[in-house]
């Protein structure tokens, strides 16, 4: 309790007072909790590997993404090189279906086809003259004239070889052969990016912000998949674990404001909101586990919660209702009960008050006897130290009431 200096002795005292107001608030309880952090996980490895580097210690801040581990990655850059060579072949290979056939190969097809008809047209021309001969004498013998028959036959069936081979030439390679190298090329490409994906596997890293709580594996070890490398944890924000009785768990409500305290921050008080409640109670303590959320930002380069300590968690043990309010300064203890100064015509009048939940800065009260606190009462809280019942008093200052 801050104090003000009184007037000269046997004169009014100079006072601060503040008005009573009334607001719905609820009775409170305070529970022990456990803080938690947010996120808890064990990183591990996705593939088998010799660790070359192990890139963290326990307590260190790390980022997302950050890279916790290094396996030896030689083998799989081997393969990756292999790949990328055999998608080099495979899309030259598509480039040339692509671009047809270049002009010489159209040149040489041509000047085939032309040889071809030349030797066919001689050879009828010699089946013309043995046929003659074998019809007119007996100086062509019937197998001269077979001979010459079949090579007039041969040549022609060479002509019909290149015009068709002109004609291939000519009209480039079949659409289903370009749509068979293209497919070709991109089967390579994703052998080349599954090799490329794996090889990011080679290097574990930290799946979000936070530190690093144990080091599972060291350099020089060999791990398999899914073994252990790291635990990280993330404390900003924090997860206090209260579990609620059974009787109280009716007036607790998600998205609700609480207050969270710790012994390493006696003085100070955390505000946190309740994230979930979970819907199974423990059989045998009847209680619900409740999760709420508290910033924990860092304070001169540390995070005061810390995973681990012993919290108290206030929650809401009743329903709302209109009470009257007053700042704790107001309130002198020490007596048979606890007061509060009522200014009345300019003098102090002790008004004996019960305690309830509290505001922020400000204290449910209500009076022993009804009627004898309202809203709108002007109360000391400055001051009030010496004042005796019955003693003159003299405002200098009023307090705002508490904003909505």
């Amino acid at each position: 309790m801050s104090s003000t200096s009184n007037a000269q002795p046997g004169g009014p005292a100079s006072v601060v007072a503040a008005p009573v107001i009334e607001r719905d608030i609820s009775a409170e309880q305070a529970f022990v909790a456990n803080v938690k952090p947010w996120r808890s996980v064990t990183v591990g490895s996705a593939v088998d590997g010799r660790v070359l580097e192990f890139l963290v210690k326990a307590g260190q801040e790390i980022e997302k993404g950050q890279p916790l581990s290094q396996l030896r990655t030689k083998t799989i850059e081997i393969e990756i090189a292999g790949a990328q060579a055999e998608l080099t072949l495979r899309q030259a290979e598509l480039e040339e279906q692509r671009n047809g056939s270049r002009p010489d190969e159209l040149a040489l097809s041509e000047a085939l086809t032309e040889v071809a008809a030349a030797n066919s047209q001689y050879a009828k021309a010699k089946l013309e003259r043995a046929k003659t001969l074998f019809n007119q004498s007996t100086s062509m013998s019937q197998d001269e004239y077979e001979s010459a028959r079949a090579e007039a036959l041969v040549a022609a069936a060479r002509v019909a070889e290149a015009n068709s081979s002109f004609r291939l030439v000519k009209e480039g390679p079949r659409k289903e052969k370009i749509e068979q190298a293209v497919a070709r090329v991109e089967v390579q490409k994703q052998l080349l990016e599954g090799l490329k994906d794996r090889l990011e596997k080679y290097t574990a890293r930290a799946p979000f912000n936070g530190f690093v709580s144990a080091e599972m594996t060291q350099t020089g070890a060999w791990v398999r998949q899914a073994d252990p490398i790291a635990n990280v944890v993330e404390i900003d924000p924090v997860e206090i674990e209260v579990y609620v009785p059974e009787a109280a768990i009716r007036f607790v409500t998600l998205g609700g404001k609480v207050n969270v305290s710790v012994e390493a921050f006696p003085d100070q008080t955390f505000e946190g909101t309740i994230e979930r409640i979970v819907p199974l109670a423990d059989n045998r303590a009847r209680s619900f586990p409740v999760r709420v959320r508290v910033a924990n930002a860092k304070q001169n380069g540390r995070h005061r919660l810390l995973p681990g300590m012993l919290a108290r968690v206030t929650l809401p043990a009743g329903t709302l209702e209109p009470r009257l309010l007053v700042p704790k300064d107001a309130l002198q203890f020490g007596g048979a009960s606890t007061v509060v100064f009522k200014v009345v015509e300019n003098k102090a009048m002790a008004v004996p008050v019960k305690v309830g939940p509290a505001l922020k800065s400000w204290i449910s009260v209500s009076p022993q006897l009804s009627n004898q606190l309202n809203k709108g009462d002007l109360v000391i809280t400055r001051g009030n130290e010496r004042i005796r019942p019955g003693q003159d008093v003299v405002i200098n200052e009023q307090q705002p009431a508490l904003a909505n």
